[in-house]
This record gives structure tokens, sequence and C-alpha cells, in this order.
């Protein structure tokens, strides 16, 4: 608006000349990809900030009300019906002023109304963005207007897995004003916080993965380079949110092994492998490289570098920043600063450091790690890789053996001690927020792991884990959310199989034995396939999948819940009680295995057992009420006194995490 005139007796608007296309044609033309949805939602955002700043209320925003100019920017027109002056609220006067789709609902009503009708009619506009279609239709005015008084609009599939833009659209869209955003900065907020993995193309995302590099002289002295530096260029790489790089844990098995870099690349789903060789001679190094496009079979480049073996640490920097060029990647200043390594302080250090991590994850391979960390660490007590590492081992040795609490807690101790060096360390961040998911501390684990989205969105491992912590609390649509986002980015990783547990307690039975292909051969895979069949009324099918854990005759928590599961399937109580016994007797620090526990007393019809050991997971964590409340394993004990207060305080504390966790993210 450029004036507001006066002219024999009327009132008129200056207005600019736009020269572009309405919102509403761009809607159906379609737009060129995620990214510019957001771009121009902002923009929208941004305008009623400054016009509700001046005390405006447009009160008829729709999308054919904004248009796009020819450079892209956003302008919201027809000020016809707006008011001036926030303060006091603006009545309708008994009329419905506005467009009826886009109406809220107290200007529905005819009641007074304030900036809370124009984020509603935004609501609808993102709503129209992001999915083709409106939120509330009818064939008249009258028909629309009850639907948006009456009814709730649909959450599409183009919307259900994009989690933040579902949020803002359905707290902008709240029929209780108490409920919906106050002020559109509110929104702003929520808006700048959206994930670019929820609004960029994954199929854009270049997916790499770094073989353990041959050692020409096959010097059992030097052979433990091969693997630590390709895991340390695989570190440096994680740090760029458009290349997705396999984790060291995947490439591990090429390790020392002649590898065939085609069905390396099938066997990883990746399309760019980076390999090569490396000779250490005196005080040099050479590595031989060379980055190959496995869609093309040809070679992008291939060089090799030579350096000072003192300054070993900077090939993951060097090597980092070729394929960075080579793939031709696009990656902001501040993922540019994260990328470089981390100097240490000590040659000899740098090099125990090295050594431990080419060791084997077994609890041997893990036990000599911790040794050569130590050792690390000793000479060098600042270097924050170090405490990461050593964090790593111990957490996969609270995996095993009966020290379960005492490894975690150095597990813990060391991350944090990581992070307080080192802020931004992916794998730290992620393991502290599973950590905590297991023991309960739920806001903490919320915490960590969305720091580390915001460093790097595209980490399929980051949404898993956030997939992992909303099962634990019950925000199972949420879990599933950010499941399919770390398996759409990251298909075939096997370390994403828990997320059958989700489906399972959304009741997605017939889905899961059509598609689940995650780790089929592991214990625990076959358990819940197990479960999810018995659930489905295929008792043949779940004893196939439960004997084959109990023919491996591994003597550990799935031996004996295959076991209770089948017992109970053959009328043998006794016994399945007893299987279960012995699995509670193992004393799980994780707390979603003590629900396993009881939901399978709740099957014996065991009301005793099962609040025992349902009271403990609860203690230490698991309170996925809905998971609980739709459990048909409880059906027989869900009326016992006990039972029902321990159901009644995990629908207490699921309700207060929610109203804390699901509006900060």
């Amino acid at each position: 608006i450029y004036a507001i005139e006066e002219t024999k007796n009327e009132m008129f608007i200056v207005m600019e000349l736009i020269n572009g296309v309405e919102l509403k044609d761009k809607i159906k033309s379609g737009f060129e990809n995620e990214d510019e949805k957001q771009t121009i939602a902002r923009q929208i955002a941004e305008g009623l900030k400054t016009a509700h700043k001046k005390g405006i209320i447009h009160r008829d925003i729709k999308s054919s009300n904004i248009m796009i100019n020819v450079d892209g920017r956003v302008k919201i027109m027809d000020f016809g019906l707006a008011k001036i002056g926030l303060g006091k609220e603006v009545s309708a006067f008994g009329s419905t002023i506005g467009t009826a789709a886009y109406m809220s609902p107290e200007q529905a009503r005819g009641e007074d109304v304030n900036q809370q009708a124009d984020i509603w009619s935004f609501g609808v506009v993102l709503y129209e963005m992001f999915t083709g279609e409106l939120p509330f239709s009818g064939q008249y005015d009258q028909a629309i207007i009850y639907s948006i008084l009456n009814e709730q609009p649909e959450i599409l599939d183009e919307i259900e897995s994009n989690v933040t833009i579902k949020k803002i659209i359905h707290k902008a869209l709240e029929k209780d004003c108490n409920k919906r955003y106050n002020q559109i900065s509110e929104l702003l907020e929520d808006l700048d916080s959206a994930k670019p993995s929820e609004v960029s193309n994954n199929a854009e995302i270049k997916k790499l993965a770094v073989l353990p590099f041959s050692n020409i002289m096959n010097d059992p002295q030097t052979n433990f380079l091969g693997f630590a530096l390709a895991d340390q260029i695989i570190g440096s790489m994680a740090y760029s949110s458009n290349v997705l790089i396999r984790p060291s844990s995947s490439v591990r098995k090429y390790q020392n092994e002649f590898v065939d870099v085609k069905e390396a690349g099938i066997e990883l789903n990746v399309n760019y492998i980076l390999a090569g060789n490396y000779l250490k001679e005196s005080d040099t190094i050479r590595l031989n490289i060379e980055l190959i496009d496995l869609n093309t079979d040809q070679m992008i480049w291939r060089e090799p570098i030579e350096i000072q073996y003192k300054n070993v640490f900077e090939l993951q920097d060097i090597v980092s920043q070729k394929v960075v060029s080579g793939l031709k990647i696009q990656f902001s200043e501040e993922e540019r600063e994260r990328m470089k390594p981390e100097a240490p302080q000590n040659q000899m250090a740098y090099e125990f450091y090295l050594r431990a991590i080419s060791y084997p994850t077994s609890v041997e391979g893990n036990k000599k790690a911790i040794n050569k960390l130590n050792d690390a660490i000793k000479l060098d007590p600042n270097y924050a890789p170090a405490y990461m590492e050593l964090g790593s081992r111990y957490n996969q040795l609270s995996q095993v053996g009966t020290s379960t609490a005492v490894a975690q807690k150095k597990a813990e101790d060391s991350f944090l001690k990581a992070l307080s060096l080192n802020e931004n360390l992916i794998p730290a961040l992620a393991n502290l927020g599973m950590h905590y998911t297991d023991s309960g501390r739920h806001e903490e684990a919320h915490n960590m792991i969305i720091r580390a989205l915001k460093i790097n969105p595209n980490d399929p491992y980051l949404h898993f884990a956030l997939s992992y912590h909303y099962r634990y609390v019950g925000f199972l649509e949420e879990s599933k959310n950010e499941a399919t986002i770390s398996k759409n980015i990251d298909s075939n990783n096997s370390r994403f199989r828990s997320s059958i547990i989700t489906d399972m307690f959304l009741g997605n039975f017939d889905e899961i034995l059509e598609t689940y292909n995650l780790d089929l051969q592991s214990p625990f895979s076959l358990n819940y396939l197990g479960e999810v069949a018995f659930r489905a009324g295929k008792k043949d099918l779940a004893k196939n999948y439960l004997t084959q854990v109990i023919d491996m005759k591994d003597e550990i928590g799935e031996f004996y819940f295959a076991n209770s599961l089948v017992e109970f399937m053959n009328g043998n109580i006794d016994k399945a009680t007893e299987y279960n016994l012995k699995r509670e007797l193992e004393n799980p620090t994780d707390s979603e295995i003590f629900y396993e526990i009881a939901r399978i007393y709740g099957l014996l019809s065991k009301p005793e057992d099962c609040e025992r050991a349902l009271r403990k997971a609860i203690d230490l964590g698991y309170v996925s009420y809905p998971s609980m409340q739709n459990d048909s394993f409880l059906n027989t004990v869900r009326e016992d006194e006990g039972i029902k207060n321990l159901l009644n305080n995990a629908k207490m504390i699921h309700e207060e995490l929610k109203k804390k966790l699901l509006t900060t993210y």
C-alpha cells in the first residue's frame, strides 16, 4: 500500500502494480521443489507479522490474494476487508467477512476477531500449498462453514511424513483459540525449525560408501590404518546434509578383505564408492584413492596423496574436500567448518586412537579398544573424538555381559566429556539420546537428538533415534513418521529394525508380514515377526519364526521370549511362565524389555507377575500408554487394581511429556 487518499468524499487505496502469478495458480501448476514451498510460506508469514505489528488484520487471507512476482517475492494482496487497530478486537457485526473456505470458526460465527483469524486462514493456505486441496470443503458456503465448525481436516500423505509442517498446520487450525497460535511470530519460529530433510528432495541426496583402504605391504603393524582412515573420512562427511554416507559399522566387514566394488555398492545401496590403497614408508604415508560412479561405472577421479605421517590426521579433510568437489556437493560454511578434523595434540595419542578404531566390535575387540583409548587420553586429555569412541565402546559392552550398568555409566560419562570439548559431535549426541531414552530421561533424550538433527537433518540414523525415543514415550504416529523418513533415506539399514515395534502397536500386522525385510536372520527380528504373526492369528507362521530363535540355542533374552510364546501356544502355561521369569531375572536395564516381560505375563494371565514387571518398566521410563492401552496381551489382567493404577500413572506421564515435547519440535 503506497497511500490512502480521498477524492469526492470517497476513500481509495494506492497499491503497487505487481507482475506475477497468484499463489492459487502456482499451487495448480506445481512448485519446483519442497524448498520453494517453505520459502513462500515463510514470506507470507513475515508479511502477516509486519501487518499485525502495525495493527492491521487482513481478514481475507487466501491463495488468490497472495501473489508471487517475477523475482520470487511474495506480495499479500487485497486489504479491502482489513481493519486497522489492535487496541480493540475487530467485530464482524454479525456478518461473515472473508471467503468461506479460509474463514476461521470465530469469523464463521460472526464473532469478534483478532490476528488469530489471519493465522487460521494462513493454516488453510499452508494445507493447500502442501496438499493441493482445501482442508474444509463443500458444495455451498453453509456446508463449508459446517465443516469448519464441526470437522477436523484430513491429514493427507503429502504432509503425513512432514512432521514439522503437519504440526504447524494442526496448531494453526485449532478451533479453540486458546490452543491456536496466539501470534504469527510463534508460527514463524516453528516454520524456521522445519528440518531441511522434510522439505528437500531426498532423491537429490548422493549416497556414498567409503571402503576400508588396502595396505599395499600387508604389514600387520600398519594394517590398522585401512579401516581407521576410512572411518575418519566417514566422520567428516557425516556433517554434510547433502550426502548420505554409509556409517563405519556398515563397511567394517570389508576390512582386510578383497572387495568387488560393484557388489559392495549394491550391498550397501549406494551410487558412489570411494576406495583405494595406501603405503606407509618411514615418515610418510601415500594414499591412492579413486571415486567411482556406480551408475555409469565411470571413475570420477583418481589421485595419489602423500603426506608426512605426523600430519596423517589431515588426510580426512583433504580427501573429504576432494569428494565434495568431485560430487559437486553443496554445503554451507558451517558444514565446512564442522567437516574439518580436530587436530590432536600428540602424535602417539592419535595413533593409539586410530588403532582403537580398527579393533572389531566384539567383546574382546571392545576391551582392547578401551585400553588403547585410555592410553590415548593419558597423552592427549582434551581430544574429544577419543572420548566419543570410548563412549561408543562402553556402550557396546553394556549390551552384553553382567556389568551392564557400570558400562552404561562409563559410556554416558565419556559422551558427556566429548561434548564438553566439542558440542557438535553427532555420534555422541545420538548415542546419549538413545541412552537417555532407555533409562527414562526423556526430556534430555529429546534435547540431544534434536541438537544432532539441527547439525545434520538428513542423517537417517538421527531420524531413527527420534523414532525410537517417540516410541518409548508413546508418540506412535510421530514415531512411525520419523522411521519412515529414516527408511526413505536409507532403506536397507538393519539398525532401523526395531521400527517393527511401532508398527506392531499401531496394529499394522499385514503390512509388517508383507514388507518387513530388515535383519531377518537375527533373533530380534524373528521374535517380533513371530509375535506379529501370533497377534494376526497366524499361529503356524508364528511358530515358524519363533522356533528359528529357539534352534539357535543361545540362552539369552530372545531365546526365553521365543520359548515363552511357543509354550503358551502349546498350552504349557507353567513352562511359558518359567521362561519369562528367566528373562526377568536377567534384570535388563532397557525399560522396553521390561514391558515385553510384563505383556507376556499378561498373556499368561499372571496379574501379580505382570504388575511387578510393568512397575519396573514404568519406573525405568517406558511410558507408551497408547501401546499399553491397545495391547491385547494385557486384556486378561487389565482390570486388576494394581495394574489399573500403573496404567493410569503411565498415562499421566505420557500426557505430560506430550505437552512438553511435541510443542518443541
